[in-house]
């Protein structure tokens, strides 16, 4: 339908009735016409003072919406209040906004006399933090008229109000802590956990092979762990200290034959399959396979594991890629996490500062009293970290003697995630948080990757689980000091556990089974998710702190997005 404007409005009774009269031929038509066009020019009339007022309106209001706009805007709520009192501090903001508003209508046209502020005209601080801040104008003005004048209503009163509100983005210290534990040793790929699972699969958990990358020096009892149908590799014991990478044979384990790195057999050297060990010639007798006769012709050394397939995949499979595994794509997430949080620094005009950490398990036999290391020294303002910051998690991992034993003297059971001790050892680390208002008053925000299942001694026995009651305990306690929880979950899957019975029985029941997993232990809800939720702070929104990637899906965008939502929801909360 279509609307006419208020002048239309006025003037379509005037116009019926002048064409009533037009078309009227008695003698009085012309005398009343005479008489009825008087009102009607000035019905008009007031309807352009009208539609100029209502003009000039829009434009007022429109300066007092940048007005009011331009002190609360991410640069003026930067604005510090040094000494100044409260009423001091919101006149002077009052004075700005009035500037401003006086700047963009000094030369407008129309106008009788100067524009009043209300008595409603107020910047107010909020929140007990006083970061919150909203400003109000009211204003009203004169519009000169040009019909009305002549019958003395020179002016017609035109006002308006705008309003504006913002909560200053806070000072934030960011306690990046990593998931460097061994079951985060994953490839980050569908295509990566099949290729490492059929290299390993000529092994005792055959035919499903192993899909986590272990680093162990005596992986599946001392027998050719990784394996492409023909060919293993046998690393030289300096394969890790020397620097190179070329410290290795490759094995033919149905010939016997040995061959160095660059692919030349070595005469005198033999893979004897009686001991599964590689020879000088002489330590299996008179042909291979047999009698086996000096140690001391033992060639020093380790056969490959998965951790060193996952980096190595194209020498034992020259078609492949190299498979990149969850530590490896949590470093890089670290590392572009560090422009991101500059970039949004500058865009919020705050600093964030950054320090780095991993975990995994207790060092006891290296005198270590936690599961926490440093990546970084000190906290730093992000702005001048780098990306060569984050180190090579993949390098930092243990190479384990055999499976529970870390060293050939010592056991720790297995339990390679101590998230009960990180989280007090952090707990007791962070300082309480400030208000964030200023670089010096820093909030605190424990942002934290992880697969999520914890594998540690709780009251003296192990617990294999989704962060259990000690755990969630703690988080609860650091909650309650005003210390924000972000968690992001890089999905534990219980496809992983395949060919492993103990890992089948007691790990895969806390986790979901995927449409065309057979498994019968596999539960049928992610366990291990919904107590990282409630680990994890609640956001501005109401729901957690909490980001969840599978196999397949990036964790860096993950991590960006899990880093803008924290930040989001600090900048919300009074």
């Amino acid at each position: 339908m279509r609307h006419l404007s208020l002048p239309a409005r006025l003037l379509r009774p005037v116009l019926h009735l002048a064409r009533r009269l037009s078309a009227d031929n008695r003698g009085n038509v012309l005398m009343i016409m005479g008489f009825a066009i008087v009102p009607m020019i000035f019905a008009v009339g007031f309807g352009i003072d009208y539609s100029r007022a209502m003009k000039l309106q829009t434009q007022i209001n429109a300066a007092a919406d940048a007005a009011t706009l331009s002190v609360v805007s991410a640069t003026a709520m930067q604005q510090s209040q040094g000494s100044l009192s409260n009423a001091q501090f919101q006149a002077q903001l009052i004075a700005q906004m009035e500037a401003n508003f006086a700047a963009q209508t000094g030369n407008l046209t129309g106008l009788s006399g100067s524009i009043a502020y209300g008595s409603g005209t107020t910047v107010t601080l909020t929140g007990t933090l006083n970061n919150g801040r909203t400003a109000v104008l009211n204003w009203t003005a004169q519009s000169k008229n040009v019909f009305a004048g002549i019958l003395g209503a020179s002016t017609l009163t035109i006002s308006g109000t705008s309003s504006a509100g913002a909560t200053g983005a806070p000072y934030i210290n960011f306690y990046l802590m990593l998931d460097n534990s061994p079951s985060m040793l994953l490839p980050s790929t569908s295509a990566g956990l099949s290729a490492i699972a059929t290299a390993t699969s000529a092994t005792t958990n055959a035919p499903y092979g192993c899909e986590f990358a272990c680093h162990e020096q005596n992986p599946n009892g001392g027998k050719p762990y990784v394996y492409n149908g023909s060919t293993s590799i046998f690393l030289l014991s300096n394969y890790y200290s020397s620097g190179t990478t070329t410290n290795y044979y490759k094995v033919n384990t149905s010939t016997g034959a040995v061959y160095n790195s660059s692919g030349s057999q070595l005469s005198g050297y033999l893979y004897c399959s009686s001991s599964g060990g590689v020879y000088q010639a002489t330590r299996c007798g008179s042909g291979w396979g047999g009698t086996q006769a000096s140690s001391s012709n033992q060639v020093a050394g380790y056969w490959a594991d998965g951790y060193w397939l996952t980096h190595n995949y194209t020498i034992l499979f020259p078609s492949g890629s190299t498979v990149n595994l969850r530590i490896d794509d949590e470093r890089s997430a670290a590392q572009a996490l560090i422009p991101f949080a500059q970039t949004t620094a500058k865009n919020n005009s705050v600093a964030y500062q950054m320090q780095v950490f991993k975990f995994d398990w207790t060092h006891t036999y290296n005198s270590q009293t936690t599961p926490v290391t440093a990546l970084t020294s000190a906290m730093a303002d992000v702005k001048n970290m780098t990306a060569s910051q984050i180190p090579d998690l993949w390098a930092a991992q243990d190479f384990w003697y055999s499976n529970n034993w870390p060293t050939s003297s010592y056991s720790n059971g297995d339990q390679g995630s101590e998230f009960l001790n990180m989280l007090t050892y952090m707990n007791n680390l962070m300082p309480a948080p400030g208000d964030g208002s200023t670089a010096s008053s820093p909030q605190q925000v424990l942002f934290l990757v992880t697969d999520g299942m914890s594998d540690e001694a709780v009251s003296g026995s192990r617990t294999v689980s989704p962060l259990n009651a000690s755990d969630l305990a703690v988080c609860s306690t650091i909650k309650s000091r005003g210390i924000k929880i972000a968690i992001l979950y890089t999905q534990y899957l219980p496809d992983s556990l395949d060919g492993d019975s103990w890992s089948q029985s007691v790990v895969a029941k806390y986790l979901p089974a995927p449409s065309n997993y057979t498994s019968t232990t596999a539960g049928t809800t992610d366990q291990v998710a919904t107590a990282l939720q409630s680990c994890a702070s609640t956001g501005g929104n109401g729901s957690a702190l909490f980001y969840q990637v599978a196999t397949d899906q990036s964790i860096s965008t993950a991590l960006n997005a899990l880093f803008a939502l924290t930040v989001q929801s600090a900048h919300l909360v009074q």
